[in-house]
């Protein structure tokens, strides 16, 4: 009787470590099969991505940035503000008058925007580069630096298109 008994636990035993092995193969294989359903979903593209899709605003800029368009640059000590149109370029400083020179266009340097323009003003060379930056004293969000020249003197900071500058609160 005591054998039988021994040999019922044995297989009792051998039983649940079955049933065990069983219901963790079963959970594996569940749980495998939901990861696959789940990459399947997501496709080759990141999730949110399409064709139409901007680039994020800290992707690298290409050699075919675009400078169409109103772009208005700020910079201060000293202060300064360039605005650059179709019709022409212009520059303002407190306690000099302001110069206006034709928009002769924009030249790719590789990935910045150069306009370059002399008249009766002088020679002034405006130049933005593609990147986050902050005029210091507001809370306006600019994606360009910019660099402006008139006759030699080198004027620092920021650009951006016109529209977004005027989408952004007042500084």
């Amino acid at each position: 009787m005591a054998f039988r008994v021994m040999l019922a636990e044995i297989s009792l035993s051998d039983t649940d470590r079955d049933s065990r092995s069983m219901l963790r193969a079963a959970a594996m294989l569940a749980l495998a099969a939901a990861l696959a359903a789940t990459l399947a979903a997501c496709g080759p593209e990141p999730m949110g991505a399409s064709e139409e899709a901007a680039a994020p605003a800290d992707a690298p800029v290409s050699a075919e940035q675009d400078y169409a368009g109103d772009f208005d640059a700020v910079g201060t000590e000293p202060f300064w503000a360039v605005k650059i149109r179709p019709a022409g370029l212009s520059l303002t400083r407190p306690d000099n008058p302001e110069i206006s020179n034709p928009n002769p266009g924009v030249r790719l340097e590789g990935e910045q925007g150069v306009w370059e323009s002399s008249a009766d003003g002088g020679r002034l060379v405006v130049r933005l580069t593609p990147g986050a930056c902050s005029d210091g004293m507001s809370d306006r969000a600019y994606g360009y630096f910019a660099q402006a020249s008139i006759d030699g003197e080198a004027l620092k900071g920021c650009a951006e298109r016109t529209a977004v500058l005027a989408a952004q609160p007042k500084p």
